[in-house]
């Protein structure tokens, strides 16, 4: 029985302990593994992307108004931005979620590379327009990060 319990000790020992050379990196705050030490800011991604897809988890709003309405904003059309339906080559997704029994409206602009969620935000919308207020709500949360592109200049 002694043995037995000695050699649990032992492989428990063994499997929990940390290499001296892991032990002293991560005193030193290194990680053996490749990984950049930080992700870029959401500035950073939102002001980088060009294509945006589109996704609607609702009856209620449907994916091509929200596409529509995002293109007919002037800022949307000065960025360069383009919608596409090829989900793996969006720079940005968007998805809609509409809350059961009810009319509020989540959404959320996640960045397809680093799955980072750049914004999100909650639309409340009786008569049927929610595509234009959550079209709304991105633009200005994405002219706050690139800038409005119609801005004057400051003399």
């Amino acid at each position: 029985m002694r043995k037995i319990i000695g050699f649990l000790l032992l492989l428990t020992a063994m499997t929990t302990s940390v290499p001296a050379q892991n032990l002293a990196a991560s005193k030193e705050g290194k990680d053996d593994k490749s990984e950049p030490s930080s992700l870029p800011t959401n500035k950073e991604l939102v002001s980088q992307a060009r294509s945006v897809y589109v996704e609607s988890d609702t009856f209620y709003m449907k994916r091509e108004h929200l596409e529509s309405s995002l293109l007919g904003r002037k800022e949307f059309i000065a960025w360069e931005m383009q919608i596409t339906e090829r989900k793996p080559q969006a720079d940005l997704w968007i998805r809609v979620q509409r809350v059961p029994f009810s009319n509020h409206f989540n959404y959320t602009v996640t960045h397809r590379a680093t799955q980072t969620t750049v914004m999100a935000g909650k639309v409340d919308s009786l008569a049927g327009r929610v595509y234009g207020l959550i079209a709304d709500e991105i633009v200005h949360k994405m002219k706050e990060f690139r800038g409005d592109p119609f801005a004057k200049p400051k003399s």
